[in-house]
């Protein structure tokens, strides 16, 4: 289709084209950049949560403490705070708890970054092409009374057609902004699966966590709100994908 037809239909269906249009290219950049978020946080990725209980159950946790550092995935971040904090005298059970729910939070909060926009995308699509197709119907009947007596019926047809152009383009706009909210949607809903699971196993570590490593022959000192060392007394089932 050449450019000035484009054109052209975008003049008759409106401003409400354009508006529809303004849409679409946020929903397209929506799409880019969650993609790019999910990729770059490797969030299919979770072997690392095998290693680090994996780790726990050898009693070796500096390797269990690398291993959820160099990972990317959101859930990481839970576990690294979760085992700085275990091997801490003074944190309580509770206060562990806490502090898991502000981390894991504070990912998700991240994650859900524009989902509530592409939902509104998706509900607000279709009724600007609704809007638009009314107020071309209503455009279309004034001219038509307009006309009297002299009705052409090819003048009733071009209205109706223009007119619906502005619900064609509320649905195209609309249909990939739902489509990829329930795709992240589920994403998101994986990792805040996966964060609720780690966090009771190691909730289930508090008080059974020594300040000693296996590479290291006398207590762990730790630093000013850094913690390493710890064991675990059998070895964890595994995670379920």
């Amino acid at each position: 289709m050449e450019w000035n037809r484009v054109t052209d239909i975008f003049d008759k269906g409106g401003f409400i084209m354009y508006v529809i249009l303004g849409l679409s290219i946020y929903v397209g950049a929506v799409i880019i950049f969650k993609s790019y978020q999910l990729w770059k946080l490797k969030v299919n990725k979770t072997a690392f949560v095998d290693q680090v209980f994996s780790h726990l159950a050898n009693k070796d946790m500096k390797s269990a403490l690398s291993s959820a550092t160099v990972s990317s995935h959101p859930a990481a971040r839970i576990i690294e705070t979760s085992l700085l904090m275990l091997v801490r005298q003074d944190c309580s059970e509770s206060r562990l708890k806490d502090e898991m729910e502000r981390v894991g939070n504070a990912e998700i909060r991240y994650l859900d970054m524009h989902m509530r926009g592409l939902e509104m995308a998706a509900n607000v699509g279709p009724l600007l092409g609704l809007l638009g197709t009314v107020m071309g119907m209503v455009m279309t009947f004034a001219t038509l009374e307009q006309a009297g007596a002299r009705v052409n019926p090819a003048l009733l047809a071009g209205g109706i057609w223009v007119s619906l152009l502005t619900t064609v383009f509320g649905l195209v706009a609309a249909i990939p902004a739902l489509a990829a909210h329930y795709f992240f949607d589920g994403q998101i809903e994986k990792v805040r699966a996966l964060m609720s699971d780690i966090s009771t196993r190691l909730l289930s570590l508090h008080g059974k966590v020594r300040l000693t490593s296996p590479s290291v022959s006398k207590p762990l000192s730790p630093q000013p709100g850094i913690s390493i060392g710890a064991t675990q007394s059998s070895t964890a089932p595994p995670i379920v994908q």
